[in-house]
């Protein structure tokens, strides 16, 4: 079984990063949606994406406090390959966190970097995503779970990112053949 498992969202706190990156209060019950961040931070779209389009921004985002756990016990399931699209024009400062924060995987060459996720899909795949679009996509192929948060569909059951760890590795169980 081949764990394809989300960055932002799921191992990072990226609400975090843009809430310290902006200099405003960290309020994750506020992110109701996965493109509200540029009206939190009172810019438009374009400056929001245009100010995050720096190496500082990406090398200081840092893990949930269980992220290590959660990416231990899924090794226990099968292989964990690290998937995430960054945004436009960061996909070095995203490799660059992922040889820092998670050299195993960079050293292996467990990661891939794509806004097509889809793609990966098939049937021995599990994609762990935040959001909706993703997981719905991937699950015409594969399996997908869509890790609980706020801004997506079954972020009001959990308060505790424990909790949400647990529920998505019974989930992952679930599908394994």
């Amino acid at each position: 079984m081949i764990i394809y498992l989300d960055l932002d969202g799921v191992i990072i706190n990226w609400v975090e990063g843009v809430c310290n990156w902006y200099n405003i209060p960290y309020e994750p019950e506020k992110v109701t949606a996965w493109d509200i961040m540029p009206e939190l931070t009172k810019t438009s779209t374009k400056d929001f994406w245009n100010n995050i389009k720096n190496k500082h921004f990406w090398q200081d985002l840092k893990t949930y406090p269980h992220a290590d756990s959660f990416i231990k016990e899924l090794k226990e399931l099968g292989t964990v390959i690290i998937i995430s699209s960054p945004a436009h024009g960061c996909a070095g400062y995203r490799q660059n966190w992922i040889q820092t924060y998670l050299p195993d995987f960079f050293y292996a060459g467990h990661y891939i970097l794509t806004p097509s996720k889809w793609f990966c899909a098939h049937n021995n795949t599990i994609l762990i995503d935040d959001s909706n679009n993703n997981c719905e996509k991937f699950f015409n192929f594969g399996y997908a779970i869509t890790y609980p948060q706020p801004w997506n569909k079954r972020g009001h059951l959990f308060t505790d990112i424990k909790e949400k760890n647990n529920y998505v590795i019974n989930r992952c169980k679930d599908y394994i053949i």
